[in-house]
């Protein structure tokens, strides 16, 4: 399918919002742990703040190297194979949050975290570049972003309310199935 053929059937906005609600949903889990784990991280096994800092950051520091990765691995699967992929390393690093202890663990579900995050925000792109044209793409890149952004915003307003409640376990389970 090219951009053409796609922003001209329906200006591309379909596939953009569906690949922007699938990731603000995987997103959720993500942003809860910026306002839940420095607070309850020895609920999960880690022992000191500077824990916390490596964990929070390793995500970041993976996509730096996986990044040209993952764009390869793009031109060889289709987007839906790789945001696929995305979504089940997804679900797996959030639930992996609520049954994950100590930091070797969290170091591998922030890696594999980091690794999801690549494939869905490259898959966002590229899903708003192929269904787009020049007249549209701007709007629609506007649109991923504060669309996937709300993810974010439900995950620490939503998760860091109920962590005070029910605990950052069961709130990363839930946010995770």
């Amino acid at each position: 399918m090219t951009g053409k053929h796609t922003a001209s059937t329906n200006n591309g906005i379909q596939p953009v919002v569906a690949v922007s609600i699938i990731t603000a949903i995987c997103l959720t889990g993500d942003s809860m742990l910026y306002i839940a784990l420095p607070i309850y991280y020895k609920e999960v096994g880690l022992v000191s703040l500077w824990e916390v800092g490596l964990i929070l950051s390793l995500n970041r520091l993976i996509r730096i190297p996986i990044n040209p990765f993952v764009g390869w691995f793009y031109r060889k699967i289709s987007l839906r194979t790789g945001l696929c992929i995305a979504v089940v390393i997804a679900i797996v690093t959030t639930v992996g949050y609520g049954v994950g202890q100590g930091l070797v663990i969290w170091i591998i579900l922030r890696c594999l975290w980091g690794i999801a995050w690549s494939f869905l925000r490259l898959g966002g792109m590229f899903t708003v570049l192929e269904c787009t044209g020049d007249h549209n793409r701007g709007k629609l890149m506007g649109t991923y972003n504060g669309l996937y952004r709300l993810g974010s915003l439900f995950g620490m307003l939503v998760g860091g309310i109920l962590v005070g409640v029910v605990g950052i376990k069961a709130v990363a389970i839930f946010l995770g199935s």
